[in-house]
């Protein structure tokens, strides 16, 4: 039989384990600002390092050129896209709301369609008081703030990490013990270099995603081509789960130009994926992390259903990294000496 203290002391690391994970949820939001400021940083080292590597340039100098080069390129994209884009982003606030309803109707068609729509409320404006509209207001108005917020953190932060990394990097490694420093500073190495190769990988992806849209749609004579282009640029940094949640209102707004649009449009998306998965993706990503594809979606739905959104837009390079430390820390380190006899 275990001893008292023994069982006593099993129950406190139960309830220390219990409260980690409880403490880890609430602090969610917290964890993927820093984890997203360090990809920004890791973006924006490699192009200086790259400098650095083949011109010669300082690697400050080359912290300077990168953010000149992003600021330029973004102030590019707005000046060409910036009206159109807007006026697209705008019509499509109206739009999706009618494409909303046309698809209601279209589902009253048949039974199960009419068995879901009994559950959705016919005036849903009607259902909230006007002290939960003006609450969902306000609501809406934080968010947009917070959203602002966080994208000005992860900005600043990731560049304080990325002017000096060696100190950030250092003063992580003195958690350990003085023997594990040196491995431990070798194993975030190989992470910076993991996620740098994944992050040019997938905006490379992600800008052939944006750009086939775009002029897919134009081609089809699809409304808003630039706006769902947007989109599925943007949701295409998440595997998986990204291409279909940019499908969905690309869909919405193509029924309201008839059902043989929705059927080009959803071909279109998928024939874009098919190309972006099985050609486009192994071309760049050979020598890549491979990440299990049943793993990564398990793992982006817990991340999803904890996080929202932002878990799962940062659930792929976290699990890289996780991988990564696996691999150096337990596997070799661990493992592979015990079976070697080394320890």
């Amino acid at each position: 039989m275990l001893g008292t203290r023994t069982f006593t002391g099993r129950v406190f690391i139960i309830l220390l384990m219990v409260s980690a994970f409880f403490l880890v949820g609430y602090a969610l939001d917290f964890i993927f600002l820093v984890f997203a400021s360090i990809l920004f940083a890791v973006l924006i080292s490699y192009g200086a390092n790259g400098m650095e590597r083949r011109w010669k340039i300082k690697y400050e100098i080359g912290i300077t050129i990168v953010l000149v080069v992003m600021a330029a390129l973004i102030a590019l994209v707005v000046w060409l896209l910036g009206p159109s884009l807007s006026k697209q982003v705008d019509e499509m606030r109206q739009v999706l709301p009618e494409s909303i309803d046309l698809f209601k109707e279209r589902m009253k068609g048949n039974d199960l369609g009419k068995t879901l729509l009994d559950e959705i409320p016919e005036d849903p404006a009607k259902v909230m008081s006007s002290k939960d509209a003006f609450k969902r207001i306000g609501d809406a108005f934080s968010t947009t703030l917070g959203m602002v917020a966080n994208v000005a953190i992860i900005v600043v932060a990731g560049i304080f990490f990325a002017v000096d990394p060696k100190t950030y990097r250092e003063g992580f490694t003195l958690l350990f013990p003085v023997d594990s420093r040196e491995r431990m500073n070798e194993v975030l190495i190989k992470c910076y270099h993991t996620l740098s190769s994944w992050l040019i990988a997938k905006f490379i992806s992600m800008a052939m995603v944006g750009v086939a849209t775009g002029v897919g749609l134009m081609l089809l004579g699809m409304p808003l081509p630039w706006a769902l282009a947007l989109i599925a640029f943007l949701f295409a940094f998440v595997p998986n789960i990204g291409p279909y949640l940019a499908l969905a209102p690309a869909v919405l707004i193509a029924l309201m130009e008839g059902p043989n649009m929705a059927l080009y449009v959803t071909i279109l998306y998928f024939g874009i994926q098919i190309i972006e998965s099985y050609l486009v993706t192994p071309l760049i990503q050979k020598k890549m992390l491979s990440i299990p594809p049943a793993l990564l979606l398990l793992w982006q739905v817990m991340l999803g259903f904890f996080a929202g959104m932002g878990g799962l837009f940062i659930a792929t390079p976290i699990l890289a990294t996780i991988i990564v430390l696996v691999q150096e820390l337990y596997v070799k380190d661990k493992l592979e000496k015990i079976t070697t006899g080394e320890e």
